[in-house]
């Protein structure tokens, strides 16, 4: 048993050195001679594939976030996270690379358990098995919607080799996106059926299994599926939603310490990371403490619809960087999608600006539900403006910090990942049901979410007052809103046949190529598998360009 620990431990330990050779063959890294005969063994195995998790989540969140509308570059970079970010990939990409190698290494170590370990032989053998299960199924399905199409565009369509056996040597060929989703339901409901214990929610859980579960169905559109599971979460008793007055504080608090994580990546104050976590996922978001390039900003069709009620606490996961407090702007986005600004003059209430030589008054335009915007003149006619003190800018610019990924346990940029929360499940269902026709449920569902951030009870939606959106888009648009930076967005978008918007400031408009509007259906929409990959696995495919 110690021998096994030490070679495992090791194994991670040069894990970076080794990349290379890892690259050629990424899944020869585990050795788990002691598996069948130990138990320890099993859970020794089993904490190393927690702790490399860490590292994977790094690419997971750049590859599920970047491409999506809640973000806006304020530069360009020769990180090839760029490519991800404007659609522009390429296929030898370190990013797609190093997120490919670390899911598969992850894969073997499970499958290292899951070969040597007896089901039924133990409840604690049944419990490391479930666990193991359900990370298995945790890499396949996030590999399959990174490199291959959404499952309603075809299940035949190609989706990423299935790895089931811990063989080095043994580099399969693709498997369908189909195939791909059955294995995973099939190893999410092992692991159900094999959970023995409750542990804390930075370990595996049956309500793990459950939830991601419910996300598979709801990508399936099997929706009835998709609210079963749903259900079956919200209905364990394990969790609650957590209070209005603290979800602003949501990922500073330690995943052990909020009801409502359901599974989260653990990150340790002071362990994970030194200097306060320069090169993690928060430090490309926002400066905190001095830590952090705060290059990557909050988009501004996001921040324009978090800021339509004031009481939204999801506005707390923003922060406008303020240089003077004695000047307010009225910022609003020019005919060529750069940013321009307005100094604006408190009168009462509201906000006087001088135009065309004469002083006009801030416009307030209310929605159906009560919802606030404003409203100015410029030389290209009447903008939309963002209500701010004077701001810091970065290449013009101004510098809205995204807090989602930072400041747990007051360190400035540690963050547990949250991979399944509560509110996903609400939503879940919620997409589920209208696309049922169950619509009243549906937007009651939805209203569970907006009550929880704040939004007072005229904001709440109503078959009477969508404003023309269906109730499926008041769904997605607060999935939008409540799952902001979690990885959610571009698979929401794309799956469900939308287009993805990207009309307003940001560097993945600079450039010969730039990509405004993505559509569904483009190839572009997936990643290339790694270059390196197909070079030394006969038989692998490469995505279209």
């Amino acid at each position: 048993m110690k021998k096994l620990s030490f070679i495992f431990i090791l194994s991670l330990g040069v894990f970076t050195f080794y990349s290379c050779d890892i690259d050629r063959s990424p899944f020869d890294s585990i050795t788990a001679d002691d598996l069948a005969n130990s138990e320890t063994s099993a859970q020794n195995v089993t904490l190393g594939t927690y702790s490399r998790m860490r590292a994977w989540t790094e690419n997971w969140h750049r590859l599920f976030e970047y491409p999506g509308d809640n973000v806006s570059l304020s530069g360009t970079t020769s990180d090839p996270l760029f490519f991800s970010y404007n659609f522009n990939r390429i296929p030898n990409s370190s990013r797609t690379a190093g997120f490919w190698r670390s899911s598969y290494q992850i894969v073997v170590a499970t499958n290292q358990v899951i070969g040597n370990v007896t089901e039924g032989s133990s409840a604690s053998n049944d419990q490391i098995l479930a666990e193991n299960y359900y990370i298995r199924a945790l890499m396949h399905f996030s590999l399959v919607n990174i490199f291959g199409r959404p499952y309603n565009q075809g299940a035949n369509n190609p989706g990423v080799p299935l790895k089931l056996d811990a063989e080095p040597l043994n580099h399969p060929i693709r498997s369908s996106v189909g195939e791909v989703y059955n294995q995973v339901e099939a190893d999410l409901l092992k692991a159900v059926a094999l959970f023995s214990e409750n542990k804390t929610n930075v370990y595996a859980s049956k309500e793990a299994a459950q939830a991601l579960l419910s996300r598979l169905y709801l990508y399936k559109e099997d929706n009835a599926k998709a609210a079963e599971y749903s259900d079956l979460v919200i209905n364990s008793g394990r969790f609650s939603l957590l209070p209005t007055n603290r979800l602003g504080d949501y990922p500073k608090i330690t995943p052990e310490s909020n009801p409502e994580t359901i599974f989260a990546v653990k990150f340790v104050k002071d362990v994970d990371y030194e200097s306060n976590g320069w090169f993690t996922i928060g430090s490309l978001y926002a400066n905190i403490q001095g830590a952090g390039w705060g290059e990557m900003y909050a988009s501004r069709p996001y921040i324009e619809l978090v800021r339509e009620f004031p009481e939204d606490q999801r506005n707390k996961f923003i922060q406008p960087v303020v240089v003077n407090q004695n000047v307010t702007w009225g910022i609003y986005v020019r005919d060529n999608l750069t940013f321009g600004w307005t100094p604006l003059t408190p009168a009462g209430d509201g906000f006087e600006y001088q135009h065309a030589g004469m002083t006009k008054t801030v416009e307030k335009v209310f929605n159906e539900r009560g919802g606030v915007s404003y409203h100015l003149d410029t030389d290209e006619g009447k903008k939309r403006i963002l209500i701010d003190k004077q701001l810091d800018l970065r290449n013009n610019f101004p510098k809205y910090f995204i807090l989602k990924c930072s400041g747990q346990d007051d360190q400035a940029h540690l963050w547990s990942p949250v991979v399944s929360r509560l509110a996903e499940m609400y939503l879940n269902k919620a997409e589920a049901l209208a696309k049922l026709g169950q619509t009243t449920e549906a937007l009651d569902l939805v209203n569970i979410v907006r009550t929880r951030a704040g939004i007072p009870s005229n904001g709440l939606y109503t078959m009477a007052n969508l404003g023309g959106k269906s109730v499926l888009d008041v769904v997605i648009e607060e999935r939008q809103l409540e799952l902001s930076w979690e990885g959610h967005r571009k698979m929401d978008v794309f799956r469900n046949g939308k287009t993805l918007d990207r009309r307003y400031p940001g560097t993945h408009l600079a450039g010969n190529n730039p990509l405004p509007l993505i559509q569904a259906n483009e190839n572009r929409i997936i990643e290339f598998i790694p270059e390196a990959q197909l070079l030394v696995h006969e038989g692998l495919t490469q995505n279209p360009g």
